[in-house]
């Protein structure tokens, strides 16, 4: 793939929104109530491409709807009858902007299992017509911990399109893949000027090395998945998630997680099928018919997740479970923190 690589400044760059949105259905950072959410927009008035990362929601909902409707069907004497759902709107030809690189390294991991035993289709269709603009960030959040986990944030192929504000004041906006480079090579980028990519790399890397200067949370993730999965029936555990009142949120905002249920709404003869978000710190996750809960108590709940994210989904597909956005500790109501839970499991367990 040939690298395209482009200079503009920040007048050139609100150009450039407003060109992909005047040609493209458009995807942005909407703020409401304090939130920013991923929604259609038309204008860029209307959203913010540069939305603090604390308060933006992550762009799962897109891929991995909350809540979707899976087939419709209707009971006759003669027997069920099963209709497919309506179009997907989320399947369109459509560019997201204002996407986070944590946001964006999700997708790339939620991948390898919707890739696995069985390909969930409509998440591919979503996957393949999506072009992912995303913004490298300034500065880390109080919560973030991306740079210390087992992806390359600097160099990395989650986005289509990498834009970088240079501390020369210029705004440099790089394709990352093939979707990323036919997207710019159109009329989009007519108030931006080509340049090669030697020319771009040294501010490109100063950037990021103030970028990577500051993070307040670092962790060894190496030594943290090498403990943990030494690990099992630990009290630690029980410690760590004492305050959790299993509400669930941490679950719904990671962009990782990927659990969910199946549920049927049904008027008379005729009902409708939807795939919803779960959790698996729902205490009636586990629970089978017969009324066994082989997690009844909340820690092993928590241990479930912690070993999850850095220990199992590591083990069969090469990775974490976990980009390191925080968006669980911002979002959690007692301030509960994945990074403390991890990292205080495995110092209260050394070998």
């Amino acid at each position: 793939m040939s690298v395209e690589t482009f200079v503009t400044d920040k007048a050139g760059l609100v150009k450039f929104y407003e060109a992909i949105m005047a040609g493209h259905e458009t995807y942005a950072p909407v703020e409401k109530f304090g939130k920013f959410d991923f929604k259609q927009v038309k204008s860029l008035s209307a959203c913010d491409p540069e939305s603090p990362i604390a308060k933006t929601q992550s762009i799962k909902p897109l891929f991995f709807p909350r809540s979707a409707k899976v087939m419709k069907y209707v009971a006759t004497s003669a027997g069920t009858d099963v209709s497919e759902v309506d179009e997907d709107p989320l399947a369109v030809n459509r560019v997201i902007i204002g996407a986070k690189h944590c946001d964006a390294r999700a997708l790339q991991v939620l991948d390898k299992v919707y890739n696995w035993d069985y390909i969930d289709t409509d998440y591919q269709k979503r996957r393949e017509n999506t072009v992912i603009i995303s913004t490298r960030c300034d500065k880390a959040d109080t919560h973030c911990f991306c740079t210390s986990l087992d992806y390359d944030v600097e160099n990395m192929n989650a986005m289509d399109i990498l834009v970088v504000n240079g501390s020369d004041g210029k705004i440099y906006i790089k394709s990352r893949t093939e979707k990323g480079s036919k997207l710019l090579n159109s009329d989009v980028t007519r108030h931006a000027s080509r340049v090669p990519e030697a020319a771009a790399a040294p501010e490109l890397k100063k950037q990021y090395d103030s970028f990577a200067a500051s993070f307040r949370l670092k962790m060894d993730y190496k030594e943290v998945n090498a403990k943990l999965s030494k690990i099992f029936d630990t009290p630690e555990f029980d410690s760590v998630s004492g305050n959790c009142v299993s509400c669930n949120t941490c679950a719904f905002v990671c962009p990782t997680c990927h659990c969910f249920k199946i549920s049927d709404e049904k008027v008379r003869d005729t009902g409708v099928r939807y795939k919803s978000y779960d959790s698996c710190n729902n205490g009636y996750f586990t629970l089978m018919a017969g009324g066994h809960n082989p997690r009844p108590a909340k820690y092993r709940r928590w241990r479930q997740r912690a070993m999850h994210k850095f220990v199992y989904y590591k083990e069969r597909f090469g990775e974490n479970l976990c980009v390191g956005c925080g968006k669980c500790t911002i979002a959690c109501p007692v301030n509960i923190s994945i990074f403390e839970v991890v990292n205080q499991v495995a110092e209260g367990n050394r070998q």
